[in-house]
Protein backbone atom coordinates (compact mmCIF):
# COMPACT_ATOMS: atom_id res chain seq x y z
CA UNK A 1 0.00 0.00 0.00
CA UNK A 2 1.40 3.43 -1.25
CA UNK A 3 2.10 5.85 1.40
CA UNK A 4 -1.31 8.51 1.12
CA UNK A 5 -2.78 11.29 3.13
CA UNK A 6 -6.43 10.45 4.69
CA UNK A 7 -7.39 13.78 3.57
CA UNK A 8 -7.14 13.51 0.02
CA UNK A 9 -5.70 16.87 -0.94
CA UNK A 10 -2.97 15.19 -2.98
CA UNK A 11 -6.14 13.47 -4.90
CA UNK A 12 -7.78 16.49 -5.39
CA UNK A 13 -4.59 18.74 -6.64
CA UNK A 14 -3.18 16.29 -8.96
CA UNK A 15 -6.61 15.70 -11.09
CA UNK A 16 -7.98 19.13 -11.35
CA UNK A 17 -4.62 21.20 -11.06
CA UNK A 18 -6.47 23.21 -7.80
CA UNK A 19 -5.01 24.88 -4.83
CA UNK A 20 -7.74 25.46 -2.17
CA UNK A 21 -6.79 22.33 -0.90
CA UNK A 22 -5.29 23.62 2.26
CA UNK A 23 -8.01 26.15 2.90
CA UNK A 24 -10.36 23.02 3.43
CA UNK A 25 -8.27 21.49 5.54
CA UNK A 26 -7.60 24.10 7.95
CA UNK A 27 -11.14 23.18 8.67
CA UNK A 28 -11.33 19.63 9.66
CA UNK A 29 -12.02 19.00 13.23
CA UNK A 30 -8.53 17.26 13.61
CA UNK A 31 -6.45 19.54 11.73
CA UNK A 32 -4.39 16.61 11.24
CA UNK A 33 -3.04 14.29 7.89
CA UNK A 34 -2.49 10.61 8.84
CA UNK A 35 -0.95 8.52 6.76
CA UNK A 36 -3.31 5.79 5.54
CA UNK A 37 -0.87 3.12 6.93
CA UNK A 38 -0.81 4.20 10.22
CA UNK A 39 -5.10 4.01 10.62
CA UNK A 40 -5.41 1.64 13.17
CA UNK A 41 -8.83 2.17 14.94
CA UNK A 42 -12.25 2.65 14.17
CA UNK A 43 -12.13 6.13 15.57
CA UNK A 44 -9.18 6.88 13.18
CA UNK A 45 -11.71 5.55 10.39
CA UNK A 46 -14.27 7.72 11.95
CA UNK A 47 -12.33 10.82 11.06
CA UNK A 48 -11.93 9.71 7.09
CA UNK A 49 -15.16 9.21 6.80
CA UNK A 50 -16.54 12.32 8.35
CA UNK A 51 -13.77 14.18 6.06
CA UNK A 52 -15.48 12.13 3.31
CA UNK A 53 -18.97 13.45 4.25
CA UNK A 54 -17.25 16.91 4.61
CA UNK A 55 -15.83 17.59 1.65
CA UNK A 56 -19.44 16.31 -0.62
CA UNK A 57 -21.58 18.01 1.46
CA UNK A 58 -19.83 21.48 0.76
CA UNK A 59 -22.14 24.32 -0.70
CA UNK A 60 -19.78 23.89 -3.99
CA UNK A 61 -20.76 20.21 -3.97
CA UNK A 62 -24.08 18.28 -3.38
CA UNK A 63 -24.88 21.40 -0.63
CA UNK A 64 -25.02 23.64 -3.27
CA UNK A 65 -23.18 23.40 -7.10
CA UNK A 66 -24.57 20.31 -8.09
CA UNK A 67 -28.47 21.62 -7.14
CA UNK A 68 -28.04 24.74 -8.86
CA UNK A 69 -27.00 23.25 -11.81
CA UNK A 70 -29.75 20.89 -12.23
CA UNK A 71 -31.77 23.87 -12.43
CA UNK A 72 -30.00 26.58 -14.05
CA UNK A 73 -29.60 24.22 -17.26
CA UNK A 74 -33.14 23.73 -16.98
CA UNK A 75 -36.57 25.74 -18.24
CA UNK A 76 -38.08 26.47 -14.63
CA UNK A 77 -35.37 29.10 -13.07
CA UNK A 78 -34.62 32.54 -14.89
CA UNK A 79 -32.31 35.63 -14.28
CA UNK A 80 -33.60 38.15 -11.59
CA UNK A 81 -29.76 40.42 -11.15
CA UNK A 82 -29.00 41.49 -14.53
CA UNK A 83 -25.31 41.54 -12.68
CA UNK A 84 -25.31 37.27 -13.24
CA UNK A 85 -26.11 37.81 -16.82
CA UNK A 86 -23.71 41.32 -17.53
CA UNK A 87 -20.64 39.67 -16.01
CA UNK A 88 -20.75 36.29 -16.94
CA UNK A 89 -19.25 33.80 -14.26
CA UNK A 90 -19.01 29.69 -13.96
CA UNK A 91 -22.47 29.90 -12.54
CA UNK A 92 -24.57 32.13 -15.16
CA UNK A 93 -22.83 30.70 -18.22
CA UNK A 94 -24.67 27.19 -17.34
CA UNK A 95 -27.46 29.54 -17.90
CA UNK A 96 -26.97 30.64 -20.78
CA UNK A 97 -25.46 27.59 -22.01
CA UNK A 98 -22.24 28.73 -23.12
CA UNK A 99 -20.44 26.76 -20.19
CA UNK A 100 -17.94 25.44 -22.56
CA UNK A 101 -16.46 28.56 -22.81
CA UNK A 102 -14.07 28.45 -20.11
CA UNK A 103 -11.98 25.68 -18.74
CA UNK A 104 -12.98 26.31 -15.18
CA UNK A 105 -16.22 26.35 -14.63
CA UNK A 106 -18.97 25.74 -12.48
CA UNK A 107 -18.72 21.45 -12.64
CA UNK A 108 -15.14 22.31 -11.40
CA UNK A 109 -15.49 23.07 -8.25
CA UNK A 110 -18.28 20.18 -7.83
CA UNK A 111 -15.51 18.25 -9.29
CA UNK A 112 -12.81 19.22 -6.92
CA UNK A 113 -14.86 18.35 -3.44
CA UNK A 114 -16.56 15.22 -5.07
CA UNK A 115 -13.21 13.98 -5.90
CA UNK A 116 -12.26 14.83 -2.31
CA UNK A 117 -15.42 12.68 -0.98
CA UNK A 118 -14.65 10.04 -3.08
CA UNK A 119 -10.75 9.40 -2.50
CA UNK A 120 -11.48 9.50 0.96
CA UNK A 121 -13.91 6.30 0.35
CA UNK A 122 -11.60 5.01 -1.50
CA UNK A 123 -8.76 4.94 1.22
CA UNK A 124 -11.61 3.79 3.90
CA UNK A 125 -11.99 0.47 1.54
CA UNK A 126 -8.26 -0.19 1.00
CA UNK A 127 -7.68 0.17 4.63
CA UNK A 128 -10.35 -2.31 5.23
CA UNK A 129 -9.08 -4.52 2.98
CA UNK A 130 -5.94 -4.59 4.30
CA UNK A 131 -7.09 -5.87 7.66
CA UNK A 132 -4.85 -3.07 10.09
CA UNK A 133 -7.67 -1.78 11.76
CA UNK A 134 -7.87 -3.03 15.41
CA UNK A 135 -10.66 -2.88 17.95
CA UNK A 136 -8.82 -0.06 20.27
CA UNK A 137 -11.31 -0.62 23.66
CA UNK A 138 -12.80 -4.48 23.60
CA UNK A 139 -16.11 -4.55 25.20
CA UNK A 140 -17.11 -1.84 23.33
CA UNK A 141 -19.49 -2.22 20.54
CA UNK A 142 -18.60 1.33 18.97
CA UNK A 143 -14.62 0.78 18.94
CA UNK A 144 -14.82 -3.22 17.85
CA UNK A 145 -14.11 -3.02 14.31
CA UNK A 146 -15.53 -6.73 13.90
CA UNK A 147 -18.52 -5.15 14.47
CA UNK A 148 -17.87 -1.72 12.29
CA UNK A 149 -16.28 -3.20 9.84
CA UNK A 150 -19.92 -4.06 7.22
CA UNK A 151 -21.24 -0.11 8.38
CA UNK A 152 -18.12 1.64 7.57
CA UNK A 153 -17.52 -0.63 4.09
CA UNK A 154 -21.63 0.28 3.49
CA UNK A 155 -20.80 4.06 4.49
CA UNK A 156 -18.03 4.34 1.82
CA UNK A 157 -19.38 2.51 -1.22
CA UNK A 158 -22.65 4.47 -0.38
CA UNK A 159 -20.37 7.93 -0.65
CA UNK A 160 -18.19 6.53 -4.07
CA UNK A 161 -21.77 5.23 -5.68
CA UNK A 162 -23.16 9.34 -4.42
CA UNK A 163 -20.32 11.20 -6.29
CA UNK A 164 -19.96 8.72 -9.37
CA UNK A 165 -23.77 8.41 -10.28
CA UNK A 166 -23.32 12.97 -10.40
CA UNK A 167 -20.55 13.01 -12.28
CA UNK A 168 -22.19 10.45 -14.55
CA UNK A 169 -24.81 12.92 -14.56
CA UNK A 170 -22.39 15.85 -15.28
CA UNK A 171 -19.89 14.68 -17.29
CA UNK A 172 -21.67 11.84 -19.37
CA UNK A 173 -24.04 12.10 -22.43
CA UNK A 174 -27.66 10.79 -20.80
CA UNK A 175 -28.17 7.15 -20.42
CA UNK A 176 -29.39 6.62 -23.81
CA UNK A 177 -27.39 8.63 -25.72
CA UNK A 178 -25.87 5.20 -27.40
CA UNK A 179 -27.43 2.49 -27.87
CA UNK A 180 -24.84 0.14 -25.86
CA UNK A 181 -24.31 3.36 -23.24
CA UNK A 182 -20.62 2.70 -23.67
CA UNK A 183 -19.89 6.34 -24.15
CA UNK A 184 -17.88 8.24 -21.77
CA UNK A 185 -19.03 8.80 -18.35
CA UNK A 186 -17.31 10.00 -15.18
CA UNK A 187 -13.64 10.84 -14.64
CA UNK A 188 -13.82 8.83 -11.30
CA UNK A 189 -10.95 6.78 -9.99
CA UNK A 190 -11.97 3.54 -7.91
CA UNK A 191 -8.64 3.66 -5.96
CA UNK A 192 -6.77 6.29 -3.64
CA UNK A 193 -4.20 8.18 -5.64
CA UNK A 194 -0.84 9.15 -4.57
CA UNK A 195 0.96 10.78 -7.07
CA UNK A 196 0.88 11.53 -11.17
CA UNK A 197 1.24 8.32 -11.90
CA UNK A 198 -2.13 6.79 -10.61
CA UNK A 199 -3.89 9.43 -13.24
CA UNK A 200 -3.21 7.42 -15.90
CA UNK A 201 -6.57 5.61 -16.28
CA UNK A 202 -9.97 5.74 -18.92
CA UNK A 203 -12.76 6.72 -18.14
CA UNK A 204 -15.65 4.75 -17.86
CA UNK A 205 -18.09 4.45 -20.48
CA UNK A 206 -22.01 5.47 -18.72
CA UNK A 207 -23.15 1.87 -18.64
CA UNK A 208 -20.00 0.38 -16.79
CA UNK A 209 -20.44 3.85 -13.98
CA UNK A 210 -23.78 2.80 -13.56
CA UNK A 211 -23.32 -1.04 -12.95
CA UNK A 212 -20.52 0.27 -10.64
CA UNK A 213 -22.62 2.67 -8.92
CA UNK A 214 -25.47 0.12 -8.32
CA UNK A 215 -23.40 -2.63 -7.34
CA UNK A 216 -21.56 -0.22 -4.55
CA UNK A 217 -25.54 0.66 -3.29
CA UNK A 218 -26.99 -3.08 -3.23
CA UNK A 219 -23.94 -3.90 -0.88
CA UNK A 220 -24.57 -0.84 0.93
CA UNK A 221 -27.89 -1.37 1.15
CA UNK A 222 -26.78 -5.11 2.93
CA UNK A 223 -24.36 -3.40 4.90
CA UNK A 224 -25.65 -0.46 6.60
CA UNK A 225 -28.07 -0.26 9.74
CA UNK A 226 -31.40 1.03 9.38
CA UNK A 227 -30.75 4.20 11.76
CA UNK A 228 -28.05 5.78 14.38
CA UNK A 229 -27.94 3.68 17.97
CA UNK A 230 -26.10 5.49 20.44
CA UNK A 231 -25.32 1.74 22.14
CA UNK A 232 -23.59 0.74 19.00
CA UNK A 233 -22.27 3.50 16.88
CA UNK A 234 -19.58 6.51 18.00
CA UNK A 235 -21.62 9.73 17.56
CA UNK A 236 -19.39 10.64 14.42
CA UNK A 237 -22.28 8.35 12.83
CA UNK A 238 -25.06 10.53 14.18
CA UNK A 239 -25.22 12.58 10.67
CA UNK A 240 -24.00 9.98 8.01
CA UNK A 241 -26.21 8.24 5.77
CA UNK A 242 -27.87 4.79 6.42
CA UNK A 243 -29.53 1.99 4.44
CA UNK A 244 -32.49 4.14 3.34
CA UNK A 245 -30.13 7.04 1.89
CA UNK A 246 -28.84 4.22 -0.47
CA UNK A 247 -32.07 2.92 -1.16
CA UNK A 248 -32.77 6.47 -2.05
CA UNK A 249 -29.74 7.03 -4.08
CA UNK A 250 -30.32 3.32 -5.87
CA UNK A 251 -34.32 4.80 -6.75
CA UNK A 252 -32.79 7.88 -8.28
CA UNK A 253 -30.31 6.03 -10.12
CA UNK A 254 -33.25 3.41 -11.77
CA UNK A 255 -35.21 6.88 -12.53
CA UNK A 256 -32.73 8.07 -14.26
CA UNK A 257 -32.11 5.20 -16.50
CA UNK A 258 -35.95 4.79 -16.51
CA UNK A 259 -35.71 1.39 -15.44
CA UNK A 260 -39.63 1.10 -14.43
CA UNK A 261 -39.58 -2.17 -12.69
CA UNK A 262 -36.50 -2.08 -11.00
CA UNK A 263 -36.98 1.51 -9.91
CA UNK A 264 -40.78 0.73 -8.58
CA UNK A 265 -38.70 -2.49 -6.82
CA UNK A 266 -36.61 -0.23 -4.81
CA UNK A 267 -39.07 2.55 -3.93
CA UNK A 268 -41.33 -0.45 -2.51
CA UNK A 269 -38.09 -1.63 -0.14
CA UNK A 270 -37.37 2.51 0.85
CA UNK A 271 -41.07 3.73 1.37
CA UNK A 272 -42.86 0.66 2.56
CA UNK A 273 -45.91 -1.27 2.08
CA UNK A 274 -49.36 -0.70 2.73
CA UNK A 275 -51.15 2.96 3.55
CA UNK A 276 -48.11 4.89 5.53
CA UNK A 277 -44.85 5.74 4.53
CA UNK A 278 -41.59 4.66 6.31
CA UNK A 279 -41.07 8.54 6.04
CA UNK A 280 -43.96 10.25 7.08
CA UNK A 281 -44.60 13.14 5.02
CA UNK A 282 -44.17 16.02 7.19
CA UNK A 283 -47.46 18.59 7.57
CA UNK A 284 -48.60 20.70 5.20
CA UNK A 285 -48.14 23.82 7.20
CA UNK A 286 -45.11 22.86 8.43
CA UNK A 287 -43.14 21.98 5.36
CA UNK A 288 -41.15 25.67 5.01
CA UNK A 289 -40.11 24.43 9.23
CA UNK A 290 -40.09 21.04 8.85
CA UNK A 291 -37.78 20.53 5.83
CA UNK A 292 -36.02 23.57 4.72
CA UNK A 293 -35.21 25.26 8.05
CA UNK A 294 -33.46 22.20 9.80
CA UNK A 295 -30.55 22.62 11.25
CA UNK A 296 -27.74 20.48 13.14
CA UNK A 297 -28.57 16.82 14.39
CA UNK A 298 -32.72 16.80 14.72
CA UNK A 299 -34.44 14.69 16.77
CA UNK A 300 -35.23 12.37 12.78
CA UNK A 301 -31.56 12.83 11.81
CA UNK A 302 -31.01 9.21 10.88
CA UNK A 303 -33.16 8.24 13.54
CA UNK A 304 -35.70 5.16 14.62
CA UNK A 305 -38.05 8.07 15.09
CA UNK A 306 -38.62 9.06 11.06
CA UNK A 307 -40.14 11.94 9.08
CA UNK A 308 -40.33 13.02 5.70
CA UNK A 309 -36.29 13.11 5.76
CA UNK A 310 -34.27 10.72 4.18
CA UNK A 311 -30.88 12.06 4.77
CA UNK A 312 -29.72 15.32 4.78
CA UNK A 313 -26.46 16.87 4.59
CA UNK A 314 -26.36 18.60 8.30
CA UNK A 315 -24.78 22.17 8.91
CA UNK A 316 -21.63 21.93 10.77
CA UNK A 317 -21.16 25.84 12.06
CA UNK A 318 -17.62 27.54 10.42
CA UNK A 319 -17.47 24.17 7.94
CA UNK A 320 -20.56 23.29 6.11
CA UNK A 321 -23.13 23.31 4.51
CA UNK A 322 -24.73 27.25 4.47
CA UNK A 323 -23.03 28.36 6.45
CA UNK A 324 -22.30 32.23 5.31
CA UNK A 325 -24.47 34.65 3.65
CA UNK A 326 -23.00 34.29 0.43
CA UNK A 327 -23.01 30.52 0.07
CA UNK A 328 -24.39 29.59 -3.37
CA UNK A 329 -27.62 28.63 -2.50
CA UNK A 330 -28.58 31.62 -1.06
CA UNK A 331 -27.11 34.01 -3.52
CA UNK A 332 -28.81 32.21 -6.05
CA UNK A 333 -32.50 31.97 -5.17
CA UNK A 334 -32.75 34.12 -1.78
CA UNK A 335 -34.67 37.18 -1.71
CA UNK A 336 -32.99 38.93 1.50
CA UNK A 337 -34.49 42.49 0.88
CA UNK A 338 -37.96 43.57 -0.65
CA UNK A 339 -37.87 45.72 -3.66
CA UNK A 340 -39.01 49.67 -3.82
CA UNK A 341 -41.88 50.24 -6.20
CA UNK A 342 -39.39 52.16 -8.31
CA UNK A 343 -37.57 48.95 -8.75
CA UNK A 344 -40.34 46.89 -9.89
CA UNK A 345 -41.19 49.67 -12.43
CA UNK A 346 -38.88 47.37 -14.60
CA UNK A 347 -38.44 44.06 -13.57
CA UNK A 348 -36.10 43.44 -16.21
CA UNK A 349 -33.24 46.05 -15.19
CA UNK A 350 -33.03 44.57 -11.13
CA UNK A 351 -29.69 45.03 -10.40
CA UNK A 352 -29.68 43.78 -6.76
CA UNK A 353 -31.14 40.25 -5.47
CA UNK A 354 -31.01 36.94 -5.69
CA UNK A 355 -29.07 35.71 -9.23
CA UNK A 356 -32.09 33.45 -10.02
CA UNK A 357 -36.09 33.94 -10.00
CA UNK A 358 -38.69 31.19 -11.24
CA UNK A 359 -39.70 31.52 -14.36
CA UNK A 360 -42.52 32.35 -16.41
CA UNK A 361 -43.02 29.13 -17.46
CA UNK A 362 -42.93 27.43 -14.57
CA UNK A 363 -45.67 29.45 -13.63
CA UNK A 364 -47.40 27.88 -16.42
CA UNK A 365 -46.28 23.73 -15.97
CA UNK A 366 -47.12 24.11 -12.48
CA UNK A 367 -50.42 25.50 -12.34
CA UNK A 368 -51.35 25.99 -8.78
CA UNK A 369 -54.30 26.10 -7.11
CA UNK A 370 -53.54 29.16 -5.47
CA UNK A 371 -56.43 29.36 -3.35
CA UNK A 372 -55.46 26.04 -1.50
CA UNK A 373 -52.17 25.08 -2.32
CA UNK A 374 -49.88 25.05 0.30
CA UNK A 375 -46.57 25.00 -1.46
CA UNK A 376 -47.73 28.29 -3.53
CA UNK A 377 -49.05 29.97 -0.41
CA UNK A 378 -45.62 28.80 2.12
CA UNK A 379 -43.21 27.80 -0.51
CA UNK A 380 -43.25 30.85 -2.96
CA UNK A 381 -42.81 34.45 -2.22
CA UNK A 382 -45.13 36.50 -4.86
CA UNK A 383 -45.41 39.70 -2.88
CA UNK A 384 -43.13 41.55 -5.28
CA UNK A 385 -44.47 43.62 -7.81
CA UNK A 386 -45.33 47.52 -8.66
CA UNK A 387 -48.90 46.84 -8.26
CA UNK A 388 -51.61 44.68 -5.85
CA UNK A 389 -53.28 44.19 -9.41
CA UNK A 390 -50.82 42.35 -11.23
CA UNK A 391 -51.90 39.53 -12.34
CA UNK A 392 -50.72 36.67 -10.44
CA UNK A 393 -48.98 35.18 -13.91
CA UNK A 394 -47.86 38.63 -15.23
CA UNK A 395 -43.97 38.55 -15.41
CA UNK A 396 -44.37 41.65 -13.37
CA UNK A 397 -45.41 39.82 -10.65
CA UNK A 398 -42.01 38.00 -9.48
CA UNK A 399 -41.50 34.89 -8.03
CA UNK A 400 -39.11 33.43 -5.30
CA UNK A 401 -38.56 30.00 -3.95
CA UNK A 402 -38.64 30.16 -0.12
CA UNK A 403 -36.88 26.81 0.57
CA UNK A 404 -33.29 27.94 0.68
CA UNK A 405 -34.44 31.09 3.04
CA UNK A 406 -36.97 33.91 3.69
CA UNK A 407 -36.24 37.52 3.74
CA UNK A 408 -34.04 39.63 6.11
CA UNK A 409 -30.65 41.18 6.56
CA UNK A 410 -29.26 40.73 9.86
CA UNK A 411 -29.41 38.20 12.86
CA UNK A 412 -29.39 35.57 9.59
CA UNK A 413 -30.09 32.42 10.71
CA UNK A 414 -31.91 28.82 9.18
CA UNK A 415 -34.82 30.82 8.26
CA UNK A 416 -33.02 32.88 5.93
CA UNK A 417 -31.13 29.79 4.90
CA UNK A 418 -27.97 30.11 6.75
CA UNK A 419 -26.44 27.35 8.92
CA UNK A 420 -28.88 25.29 7.33
CA UNK A 421 -29.16 21.54 6.91
CA UNK A 422 -29.59 20.99 2.93
CA UNK A 423 -32.04 18.00 3.05
CA UNK A 424 -30.76 15.42 -0.09
CA UNK A 425 -33.36 12.74 -0.23
CA UNK A 426 -36.92 13.30 1.14
CA UNK A 427 -39.76 11.24 0.61
CA UNK A 428 -41.96 12.94 -1.73
CA UNK A 429 -39.85 12.75 -4.39
CA UNK A 430 -40.10 8.71 -4.31
CA UNK A 431 -43.79 8.93 -3.19
CA UNK A 432 -43.79 10.89 -6.83
CA UNK A 433 -41.54 8.63 -8.40
CA UNK A 434 -43.48 5.35 -7.31
CA UNK A 435 -46.54 6.89 -8.27
CA UNK A 436 -45.19 7.24 -12.18
CA UNK A 437 -44.21 3.70 -12.34
CA UNK A 438 -46.86 2.48 -10.58
CA UNK A 439 -49.13 4.55 -13.67
CA UNK A 440 -46.76 3.09 -15.88
CA UNK A 441 -47.39 -0.63 -14.66
CA UNK A 442 -51.26 0.00 -15.08
CA UNK A 443 -51.42 0.06 -11.38
CA UNK A 444 -53.65 2.81 -11.42
CA UNK A 445 -55.11 2.54 -7.85
CA UNK A 446 -51.55 2.37 -6.21
CA UNK A 447 -50.38 4.82 -8.57
CA UNK A 448 -53.65 7.32 -7.55
CA UNK A 449 -53.18 6.84 -3.87
CA UNK A 450 -49.31 8.23 -3.45
CA UNK A 451 -50.36 10.96 -5.79
CA UNK A 452 -53.17 12.02 -3.93
CA UNK A 453 -50.94 11.54 -0.58
CA UNK A 454 -48.94 14.48 -2.13
CA UNK A 455 -51.72 16.60 -3.03
CA UNK A 456 -53.87 16.28 0.36
CA UNK A 457 -50.24 16.90 2.23
CA UNK A 458 -50.16 20.55 0.37
CA UNK A 459 -54.07 20.89 1.14
CA UNK A 460 -55.67 19.75 -2.31
CA UNK A 461 -58.54 17.60 -2.36
CA UNK A 462 -57.97 13.86 -3.68
CA UNK A 463 -58.30 13.54 -7.02
CA UNK A 464 -61.40 10.27 -7.09
CA UNK A 465 -60.51 9.03 -10.39
CA UNK A 466 -56.91 9.57 -12.82
CA UNK A 467 -57.30 12.09 -15.13
CA UNK A 468 -57.04 11.43 -18.75
CA UNK A 469 -53.45 11.07 -18.65
CA UNK A 470 -52.15 10.17 -15.34
CA UNK A 471 -48.56 9.95 -15.84
CA UNK A 472 -48.66 13.68 -17.53
CA UNK A 473 -50.52 14.57 -14.10
CA UNK A 474 -47.96 13.34 -12.14
CA UNK A 475 -45.10 14.66 -13.85
CA UNK A 476 -46.76 18.04 -13.36
CA UNK A 477 -46.94 17.01 -9.11
CA UNK A 478 -42.92 16.84 -9.78
CA UNK A 479 -42.64 20.19 -10.68
CA UNK A 480 -45.35 21.36 -8.33
CA UNK A 481 -42.97 20.02 -5.45
CA UNK A 482 -39.62 19.75 -6.38
CA UNK A 483 -38.89 23.20 -7.69
CA UNK A 484 -35.20 24.34 -7.18
CA UNK A 485 -34.16 21.18 -5.58
CA UNK A 486 -31.75 20.42 -8.36
CA UNK A 487 -33.66 17.50 -10.02
CA UNK A 488 -35.31 19.33 -13.28
CA UNK A 489 -32.72 19.29 -16.26
CA UNK A 490 -32.27 15.18 -14.97
CA UNK A 491 -35.79 14.38 -15.25
CA UNK A 492 -36.32 15.88 -18.55
CA UNK A 493 -33.00 14.55 -19.97
CA UNK A 494 -34.57 10.68 -18.26
CA UNK A 495 -38.15 11.31 -20.26
CA UNK A 496 -35.90 12.41 -23.47
CA UNK A 497 -37.37 15.49 -23.56
CA UNK A 498 -36.32 19.08 -24.93
CA UNK A 499 -35.23 22.26 -22.75
CA UNK A 500 -37.12 24.91 -23.67
CA UNK A 501 -35.72 27.97 -23.28
CA UNK A 502 -38.16 29.67 -21.15
CA UNK A 503 -37.40 33.11 -19.77
CA UNK A 504 -34.45 32.93 -21.82
CA UNK A 505 -35.94 34.28 -25.34
CA UNK A 506 -37.03 37.28 -23.38
CA UNK A 507 -33.67 38.64 -22.76
CA UNK A 508 -32.10 41.65 -24.45
CA UNK A 509 -31.75 40.59 -27.28
CA UNK A 510 -32.34 37.24 -27.00
CA UNK A 511 -28.88 36.89 -25.59
CA UNK A 512 -29.56 34.47 -23.19
CA UNK A 513 -30.38 31.70 -25.38
CA UNK A 514 -28.07 32.58 -28.45
CA UNK A 515 -26.43 29.49 -28.15
CA UNK A 516 -28.91 27.24 -29.19
CA UNK A 517 -30.28 30.01 -31.41
CA UNK A 518 -33.50 30.25 -29.00
CA UNK A 519 -34.62 26.64 -29.71
CA UNK A 520 -35.52 23.98 -27.44
CA UNK A 521 -31.85 21.68 -26.29
CA UNK A 522 -32.48 18.20 -26.93
CA UNK A 523 -32.47 15.58 -23.77
CA UNK A 524 -29.31 14.81 -25.62
CA UNK A 525 -27.60 18.27 -26.42
CA UNK A 526 -24.00 18.92 -25.90
CA UNK A 527 -25.29 22.26 -24.24
CA UNK A 528 -26.61 20.02 -21.45
CA UNK A 529 -23.23 18.49 -20.68
CA UNK A 530 -19.44 19.67 -18.84
CA UNK A 531 -16.57 19.54 -20.96
CA UNK A 532 -13.58 17.21 -18.79
CA UNK A 533 -11.72 20.40 -17.29
CA UNK A 534 -8.57 20.50 -19.66
CA UNK A 535 -6.01 19.69 -16.67
CA UNK A 536 -7.33 16.64 -16.10
CA UNK A 537 -6.88 15.74 -19.39
CA UNK A 538 -3.40 17.18 -19.52
CA UNK A 539 -2.55 14.65 -16.84
CA UNK A 540 -4.08 11.53 -17.97
CA UNK A 541 -3.14 10.57 -21.29
CA UNK A 542 -5.71 7.99 -21.56
CA UNK A 543 -8.49 10.32 -20.74
CA UNK A 544 -10.61 11.58 -23.82
CA UNK A 545 -12.84 14.88 -23.88
CA UNK A 546 -16.83 14.68 -24.80
CA UNK A 547 -16.46 15.74 -28.25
Amino acid sequence: MKTRLIAGCLAIGSVLGLASCENYLDEVATKTLIQAENVRTVEELEILMTGAYSGIARNLAFGGNALIIGETFGDLVAINNTGYRNSPGRSSRVYTWTHREEDYGFQAEFLQWSTFGLTNANNVLEILRANQVQTSVPGDPRRDIAQQRGRLEGEARFVRALCVFEQTRLLGYPWGYTNDNSHPGPIASFRSMSNFGDLAYPRLSVRAAYDSVLNDLRIAERLLPENYDPARHLPDYQPRANKYAALALMARVYFQQDNVDSCLAVCNRLLGSGSTYRFPLVPGNQMLTGLFQRTAITPTTNAATRDEVIMEFVNVVGRNVQTTNAAPIRAHYVLQSAYTTAQLGNVNTLSSGPNLRMSQRFKTLASFDRTRDLRYRTLIDTSQTATTTTAWDSPNRLWFTLKWGIRGTSNLGPAQGVNSNVVYFRSAEFILMRAEMRARKNDITGALADLNAIRQRAGLTALAAPPADLVAEIRREFVRELFTEGQRIHDLKRRREAVDPGDRTSSPGRADCAASDCQPVPWNSRLTVFLIPQTFLDRNPLAVQND
